[in-house]
């Protein structure tokens, strides 16, 4: 009998392992956003590749936001931006509903775990912005038509004084994500979508941490079962508290 032998992984192209080597540099050289990076012709020097190599490793990090290159100036450190992910997310969630409501999983379970931390920081002229929110929902809410825009809002509104752009950033990210690929899946109706956020801002009215996580649990859980394709339970669906109603 034959003794086992690890099966061998094949190693990754050229270009991939250039692509880490220059990632590498950059935080080894503490290069920072904006800063230029060495010619094709030094860097493939360092690396020991060919030009084409590094050619080929410089046009992918460009493709996922890590350099830009400059016209007749040569290629820079850029600033770090979830657009390049935002290009590939859509296409990915296209694929199939779980992908949708893994992605709105992670939203609800983000927001439901800062929500504390957002209502000890949140300021008279951000809940006053909410409520001009809510008014603008309401209204477009009365004739049918949905709200995205002020969907976007809201929810910025109430994690904006946590003072962390990331966060922020990546909210946005889900939120455009989430919307290319899932209104033709969802059934809820506008009203019932301006009284879940409604909801939202009552609970974090209150002052009560627990009672804000379940108002963006419920919030999210109306949409999941959408989704799905089952019957939402849409607690508390009747008209918006007086805290809150325009």
């Amino acid at each position: 009998m034959e003794p086992a032998f690890r099966r061998l992984e094949s190693a990754p192209p050229l270009h991939k392992t250039v692509q880490q080597e220059i990632r590498n540099y950059i935080i080894k050289q503490g290069l920072r956003p904006g800063d230029p990076l060495k010619p094709e012709s030094e860097l493939a020097r360092i690396f020991g590749v060919s030009r084409n190599s590094v050619r080929e490793a410089v046009k992918a990090l460009e493709s996922t936001g890590v350099l830009e290159t400059r016209r007749g100036s040569g290629v820079y450190v850029r600033e770090f931006s979830f657009a390049p992910l935002l290009d590939h997310l859509p296409y990915a969630l296209m694929q199939g509903r779980r992908a949708v409501s893994e992605l709105l999983a992670l939203r609800k379970a983000l927001e439901a775990a800062l929500i504390a931390d957002a209502m000890r920081v949140v300021s008279d002229s951000s809940i006053a912005a909410m409520r001009e929110v809510l008014a603008e929902m309401y209204t477009l809410a009365e004739q049918g038509q949905p709200f995205p825009e002020q969907d976007r809002r809201f929810h910025r509104l109430l994690f904006a004084d946590l003072g962390n752009e990331m966060l922020l950033s990546l909210f946005d990210l889900f939120w455009l994500a989430f919307h290319h690929a899932a209104p033709p899946l969802l059934g809820r109706t506008p009203m019932k979508a301006y009284q879940a956020h409604a909801r939202i801002l009552d609970a974090v009215l209150t002052g009560d941490p627990e009672q804000a996580r379940d108002a963006v649990h419920e919030h999210y859980i109306g949409i999941e079962c959408r989704l799905s394709g089952e019957d939402s339970p849409e607690a508390g669906a009747g008209a918006a508290t007086e805290a809150t109603a325009p």
